[in-house]
């Protein structure tokens, strides 16, 4: 049954706030999450909405809580959907889950270009700032959660953020919500839920409004984020770095403290995990590698390379070598690739393939092979070096075969006898973030 209406709304102003286009509720059939879905439908923004249920695994009863949540969507004729990952717990069950659960509400957000929601409160945001602020965060880090961020090309938003969990408890229970606890809430042993039941109740007791005072600290490192990330796009102007590539040759004209701030803001706008003070410093300490060394910095799942003069930026998976052989018939779509996928069309960080006629297969480089071309056999490796191709990208682009005759390589063109007119232009384009 539907809850009854309250008299006046929670949020007056909530449609208004609400991003443009498709929306995206992170359901988990808690108090918070509930209010929230109450609220939006409220606010008259069910025609935009659906709702997505991340099953982590975690718990025996996540089958009938996964069952609630799609009851409670259901009574409102919400398009409603449960997605089941796989928790890496290598780091924690708290990281773990939380990047699996933003990785999966991420990739479903994508397929519309919809608006993330979450219903964290001001409550989560003073845990999340004593949490960054043991683990030694910087500005950046002590900024927490905003109520619109923006990560991976996704919209992040949380309407609930001003509010204390006490208020949304009293509205819940005035609309006649029922909900679930998740009784991992209470296990202490996980940081964030000792943070909550031993050490804020007692800073409340001693300091009065001890959330309110956390909440506009955050604001106020938010504040002086906002003027660091301006600073970093300047000194990022001026040093040339684009996308996954940062030149180091202005680096040094900068004090420490803004080539620690440029490295960290380039870091952060290509979606890798923040570093330690450790990995920071060996990412500057590449500044003195020789140009020609591939050197690396490697930490969770990124990577760094250094190769002629510049950074290269990419995930740790990225630098496996491709291996395999695959079959291009004619008139079929291409084929899969684990790095790169072929395109009919171009994007950003397109690499010129062409087609020639004919049933094709795509095959690794290996460091001897040649392509016959005006008239010589010309080794591949050093076209490609000479074109300042990455090492790493060299073992991951496919070579073009006819039989056994290699009749086109990515950003060279096709061999000798080839008709350029009678081949078709493809694109190679990274999907491996």
């Amino acid at each position: 049954m539907t809850p009854p209406m309250p008299t006046s709304p929670l949020i007056p102003d909530l449609a208004e706030q609400a991003p443009p286009g498709p929306l995206l509720l992170a359901f988990s059939g808690g108090l918070d999450s509930s209010l929230l879905l109450q609220l939006l439908v409220e606010a008259g923004l069910g025609p935009r909405l659906r709702v997505v249920h991340i099953n982590h695994q975690l718990q025996p009863d996540s089958a009938n809580w996964a069952a609630h949540c799609e009851q409670r969507v259901a009574g409102l004729a919400l398009p409603f959907r449960v997605v089941t990952v796989t928790v890496d717990t290598d780091k924690g069950i708290e990281a773990g889950a939380r990047q699996a659960r933003y990785q999966a509400l991420f990739a479903d957000a994508r397929h519309d270009g919809a608006t993330v929601i979450t219903a964290h409160h001001r409550d989560d945001q003073a845990e999340t700032l004593l949490l960054r602020l043991l683990r030694g965060a910087g500005v950046q880090g002590l900024a927490a959660m905003g109520a619109l961020d923006h990560r991976q090309g996704t919209t992040l938003w949380r309407p609930l953020l001003d509010l204390p969990r006490s208020a949304l408890e009293r509205s819940a229970r005035e609309r006649g919500l029922q909900w679930q606890e998740d009784p991992s809430n209470q296990d202490q042993r996980l940081r964030r839920n000792y943070l909550r039941h031993s050490i804020l109740p007692a800073l409340r007791q001693r300091w009065r409004g001890a959330d309110e005072i956390l909440a506009r600290t955050a604001r106020h490192m938010s504040d002086a984020s906002e003027l660091l990330d301006e600073r970093a796009q300047e000194d990022a102007d001026a040093c040339g770095v684009s996308g996954q590539r940062f030149p180091l040759a202005g680096l040094a004209a900068l004090r420490p403290a803004r080539q620690r701030n440029l490295l960290r803001w380039w870091l952060h706008r290509q979606g890798a995990s923040a570093p330690s003070a450790a990995v920071l410093a060996e990412l500057l300490a590449l500044q003195d590698a020789a140009e020609d060394s591939q050197a690396r910095v490697e930490w969770g799942h990124w990577a760094v390379r250094l190769f002629r003069g510049a950074l290269y930026l990419l995930p740790r998976k990225a630098l496996a070598p491709w291996q395999g052989t695959l079959s291009w018939p004619q008139g079929a779509p291409p084929p899969s690739l684990p790095f790169w996928q072929l395109s009919p069309t171009a994007g950003e960080g397109a690499i010129s393939l062409m087609r020639p006629p004919g049933d094709l297969t795509l095959r690794p480089f290996t460091g001897g092979t040649r392509l016959l071309r005006n008239g010589m056999h010309q080794r591949i490796k050093e076209l490609w070096r000479a074109a300042g191709v990455p090492p790493w990208q060299r073992h991951q682009w496919p070579l073009v075969y006819r039989g056994e005759t290699l009749v086109s390589v990515p950003l060279v063109g096709v061999a000798d006898g080839e008709e350029a007119d009678q081949c078709e232009e493809w694109f190679l384009l990274p999907h491996c973030r």
